[in-house]
């Protein structure tokens, strides 16, 4: 067990300008444990505003014991620092002390080729912070932050700045400047104990506990303004559609998107700090609302589960409703085409370049937009799901294929005791998302001498024709509800892809004779299926009113 601290840390704070003579003076020190200098020039000038603008910058922790003579290094700052009884080891706010003493203690800004991230310069004119030009001199009247600290050098500077006559508003800011950089409280815990062990679990304690800001938290903290509307918030309340839970990291992208930004990127390299997304994301919440209705209505997509690469799909489809909320009956037959002929050519696996390609192509003119979209995607040489035999589609881990799946949920599965059509939300929240094997992978029935060939040895294993969509029932399995008698009703079965003569294969324990029956009735359903959604000889012509030429317009 860890000692008990013999004295409670003192609390105080610092002023900036005492925090620094204290380094100078070689009071401030670096722990060995200390992680490394991690801080870019961003973090460096954006903790300088802060000081300026009196926002909160967070509480340091120093440990009071004894400092040899030594060289110190803050950054460009150099202290011959002598031995000293009163040490003030940074436990916790190195990054911060450093910081603010390799801006403020700068030693020169030299030329060009000696230029590092603590070069910063304050304008006069907007009262804001600036790294050093890319090339040249900064202009005259930006304030060099070197010179802010000690108040005959900030008047010294003035003395010589050449637009004192002309701007005496810019004598005025820096004055403001350097009062509140040098009188800024900065609160501090001072922790006297000898022991090291005590300080390293202190250490270890407030850089690990608790669970760091996730992307979407900080979004919400810094770019909307209404809790209501939160990433949080609005996922929450689309689960009212009963499509699942849409995830907030999804959300975030369809926001970029609808902000017309790069939804393949983080937000934090697009967003600037006084934006003010709440509209956005009111604007967002619509249209992935109606992308919803559309995919579930439309495209025959009745769950999250079953839509294919979410992330790339639901976005760019949320990007069309917000710029067309309220689409031609014809564009949404031809959005729902285009929808599908992506899943064709691999499920909407597109990489970051591809998906800003349909991204593109998503313009404010409804028809044109459509016409791009769908001139993405050519017919394929050879259709797949219409060869005879099983067609070859990306196998899941288990179970069937995803379009296997849809197909399968197309056929509005029942409650084989009840007959009651299941919900397909509720049904793909279950285990397995619903998907129960009619028989385990070692049943006799499985072992027949009839299995010999490869293609149906491998089917059997993936399970294409051995699962069926269907809650478990309780004290009993699902193979032996089908072999009850009476068995179910046959609109029961059909809805399961199953016939009479299936089941008797099931009695008789002809594994083989089973998958070839339900292979049978799956295969059309497939087949039927993708061309019914994919249409590709189809016109894929525009609404006729989209082709009327008002005579106003000859």
């Amino acid at each position: 067990m860890p000692a008990p601290l013999t004295r409670r840390p003192e609390t105080k704070s610092f002023s900036i300008e005492d925090l620094l003579d204290r380094v100078r003076r070689g009071e401030v020190r670096i722990p060995d444990f200390q992680r490394p200098l991690r801080w870019t020039a961003e973090d460096v000038r954006d903790l300088l505003d802060s000081v300026y603008r009196g926002y909160p910058i967070g509480t340091l922790l120093f440990w009071r014991r004894e400092a040899p003579a030594a060289n110190v290094s803050f950054g460009p700052v150099r202290i011959d620092a002598p031995s000293t009884s009163q040490g003030l080891w940074a436990v916790d706010g190195q990054q911060r002390v450093t910081a603010l003493a390799g801006v403020l203690l700068h030693p020169s800004y030299g030329d060009e080729a000696g230029r590092d991230d603590f070069h910063l310069y304050f304008d006069l004119e907007t009262e804001e912070l600036h790294a050093p030009p890319a090339a040249g001199a900064p202009p005259p009247h930006w304030l060099p932050m070197n010179e802010v600290l000690d108040s005959e050098s900030l008047l010294h500077w003035l003395n010589r700045y050449p637009g004192r006559e002309a701007n005496p508003e810019h004598l005025r800011a820096a004055i403001r400047l350097g009062k509140a950089i040098r009188e800024y409280q900065v609160p501090a815990y001072v922790v006297d104990t000898a022991d090291e062990k005590v300080l390293r679990i202190i250490f270890k304690r407030l850089n690990t506990a608790g669970r760091p800001l996730t992307d979407e938290e900080v979004f919400n903290a810094l770019y909307v303004g209404s809790r209501s509307l939160s990433l949080e918030s609005v996922t929450e309340g689309l689960r009212e559609l009963g499509f699942g839970s849409i995830p907030e990291s999804l959300l975030l992208r369809a926001v970029l998107a609808v902000r017309g930004l790069d939804f393949t990127r983080g937000y934090q390299e697009q967003l600037n700090q006084d934006d003010e997304l709440t509209e956005t994301v009111r604007r967002t919440d619509r249209a992935l609302r109606d992308a919803i209705v559309f995919l579930k209505r439309d495209a025959f997509i009745p769950h999250l589960k079953l839509l294919p690469e979410p992330e790339t799909s639901l976005v760019l489809l949320t990007r069309f409703f917000q710029l067309h909320p309220e689409p031609s009956p014809r564009s949404r037959e031809l959005v729902s085409r285009w929808f599908w002929r992506h899943i064709v050519f691999g499920g909407w696996g597109l990489k970051p370049a591809e998906a800003l390609q349909v991204f593109a192509a998503i313009r404010s003119d409804e028809e044109r937009s459509i016409q791009a979209l769908l001139g993405q995607v050519p017919p394929p040489l050879i259709r797949w799901w219409m060869e005879t035999g099983m067609p070859v589609i990306p196998n899941a881990p288990m179970g069937p294929p995803l379009v296997l799946r849809i197909a399968m949920m197309s056929l509005q599965p029942r409650h084989l005791l009840t007959g009651a059509v299941l919900e397909p939300g509720e049904l793909l929240e279950l285990p397995g998302e619903g998907l129960q094997p009619i028989l385990p992978p070692g049943d006799v029935r499985w072992m027949t001498p009839g299995i010999v060939d490869r293609r149906m040895v491998r089917r059997v294993m993936d399970g294409t024709f051995g699962f069926l969509f269907h809650p478990p029932v309780p004290g009993r399995s699902l193979v032996q509800v089908l072999e009850a008698r009476p068995p179910p009703a046959e609109e029961i079965l059909q809805s399961h892809g199953l016939t009479p003569k299936a089941l008797d294969a099931l009695r008789g324990n002809d594994g083989l004779g089973f998958l070839q029956l339900r292979q049978a009735v799956l295969e059309p359903v497939l087949r039927q299926f993708m061309e019914a959604r994919t249409r590709w000889d189809d016109s894929d012509r525009p609404s006729l009113q989209s082709m009327i030429i008002d005579d106003d317009e000859d």
